[in-house]
């Protein structure tokens, strides 16, 4: 009995003993979880009102750096436009941005939309949706492309407020209500809501070419601004600002804002501006001088344009236009004539922009200040000096000379990808007979839609509210969560070097609330905190 108990006695001791030294390292453990958290973890919350939607510029939320300045963090809404189709304002972009400009990039070639030479994609509600050969709209889970309802016209549609705005053919409707109906004479074409106005063109050129206006029996192309919010049940014409143009049948690729004006670029090269309730025309349109605008995208200040026939981006700071050389520069191998820069994009931080004839695709690093070709959307015909478009030579005899040169049609932001589509310069039908040289499938790189993806970017749609709204951006690690009032909007991984960079980052500085690559905030107020 005797040595058992003395054996429970010195068991009991050993448990002890041991327990007391399990128990002695959970602080330490405890302290260390603790420690690795708050170096890596950081909250960044920002209340902002964005006050009635008038169509303005909704900008930038925040901008700020890590300790180093290797890496620029933001977040806001793009205000873009692309040859017929405007970005969803709607749409919260977050980005993390090596200030080295160095990025990885993946590339996926998706289902084709349509058996057509050429598609037009638009974002709406993080959905990607192709227009031409019907309205379709890509399944990320199915991996195809399902029809949608057709709004006539160029289908283009956009939210105002918490409702959707709609322009179809020389009409404009507003949560499924008739809002503008078609003029007696002529045509209404390409719309545009901002700053509390619906601008569009309208345009009576009958059959005759485009010629110097003399008077409306004679033929008119008008620029009009008409005073309209949601609160308003219809468009009242009386009280339109009308403005003349100089030449009949002038129309536009592209319309932009900046501030407190309204922009856009004609196909005959005017550029006019809306400000103040007044039209006023600072470049004047000229017949026989190619001079077209493609695109327009606010970064920080400034408007970037997308030129023809430079193929670069022109800046506008609200008083003069600016060509700015270089560019995006000219892909080695080919010529510099007729080159186009028809479509742009903030992704990731980075400006990406896409260049006709030769399917260019470029990107810009804000930072570092340089450029750097991303990939050609097409991998034929061999580049050449020699020829201005691609297969001028074997299309020398067709009704349109230029019908193969590569166009870069839309660059789409949506989720963590950029969607990229290409054309022809229509996107016509191919037929063997009249264009052998693109058989059997070089055709088919046409109207193709490409999903490249980059570390660094989210995208996610943020719900209109009336007052004030709060998104909370949470960086754990190489962990991102988006939350709009306390509920979860969106979420990424990221991985690579990009990771490497986010475990390691201990303070953020440098910030800069309402101020960003998408120009200034235009709401009411905005606030904002960062946590560590």
């Amino acid at each position: 009995m005797q040595q058992l108990q003395k054996f429970f006695s010195t068991y009991t001791i050993h448990f002890l003993i041991v327990a007391v030294l399990i128990i002695a390292s959970f602080p330490k453990m405890s302290v260390a979880a603790d420690s690795k958290s708050k170096a890596t973890t950081k909250r960044i919350t920002v209340t902002f009102d964005r006050g009635q939607d008038i169509g303005q510029n909704f900008g930038s939320l925040f901008e700020m750096t890590n300790s180093d300045g290797s890496l620029v963090i933001g977040a806001g809404f793009q205000n873009a436009y692309n040859t017929r189709y405007r970005a969803d304002r709607h749409a919260l972009q977050f980005y993390i941005r090596p200030t080295s400009g160095k990025r990885s990039l993946t590339s996926e070639k998706l289902p084709r939309p349509n058996n057509l030479c050429g598609t037009y994609l638009y974002g709406r509600d993080e959905v990607v949706h192709s227009t031409y050969g019907g309205v379709k709209a890509w399944g990320p889970q199915s991996k195809s492309w399902k029809p949608e309802a057709d709004h006539g016209g160029t289908n283009e549609t956009m939210r105002v407020g918490g409702k959707l705005l709609s322009f179809g053919d020389s009409e404009v409707k507003y949560d499924g209500r008739t809002i503008l109906s078609h003029p007696e004479k002529g045509s209404y074409r390409l719309f545009f809501y901002a700053n509390g106005y619906l601008c569009f063109y309208h345009v009576n050129k009958g059959d005759g070419p485009y010629r110097p206006y003399v008077n409306d029996s004679d033929g008119f192309s008008k620029l009009y601004a008409c005073p309209w919010t949601t609160d308003d049940s219809t468009v009242d014409l009386t009280k339109s600002i009308i403005f003349n143009l100089p030449i009949v049948g002038e129309t536009t690729f592209a319309w932009g804002q900046l501030k407190n004006q309204i922009v856009t670029g004609s196909n005959i090269g005017g550029f006019y501006v809306f400000e103040n309730k007044k039209w006023r025309m600072l470049l004047a349109p000229k017949l026989k001088v190619s001079y077209q605008l493609y695109s327009t995208m606010i970064f920080h200040d400034k408007l970037l344009m997308g030129q023809y026939p430079t193929g670069r981006i022109f800046q506008y700071d609200g008083s003069q236009i600016t060509d700015l050389p270089g560019w995006p520069p000219k892909l080695k191998g080919v010529s510099g004539s007729s080159r186009e820069a028809q479509t742009t994009v903030i992704y990731g931080g980075d400006i990406f922009v896409g260049v006709w004839p030769w399917g260019e695709l470029w990107r810009y690093n804000p930072d570092s200040g340089s450029w750097a070709f991303t990939q050609r959307m097409f991998d034929h015909p061999t580049l050449s000096k020699e020829i201005t478009h691609p297969y001028d030579v074997e299309n020398r005899d067709g009704k349109v000379s230029n019908q193969w040169g590569q166009r870069v049609t839309s660059l789409i932001t949506a989720d963590e990808s950029l969607f990229v589509s290409t054309s022809s310069k229509s996107p016509i039908k191919w037929y063997p007979s009249k264009f052998p040289f693109l058989a059997p499938k070089k055709w088919e790189s046409y109207g193709s839609v490409h999903k490249l993806t980059m570390p660094g970017h989210k995208s996610s749609l943020v719900k209109w509210t009336e007052g004030s709204t709060t998104i909370e951006f949470t960086i754990n690690n190489d962990e991102i969560s988006i939350t709009q009032d306390g509920k979860v909007i969106a979420t990424m991984a990221i991985n690579g070097a990009l990771a490497d960079k986010l475990k390691k980052m201990q303070t953020l500085k440098n910030i800069k609330w309402g101020q960003g690559i998408y120009g200034q905030f235009k709401g009411i107020a905005i606030k904002g905190v960062v946590l560590d």
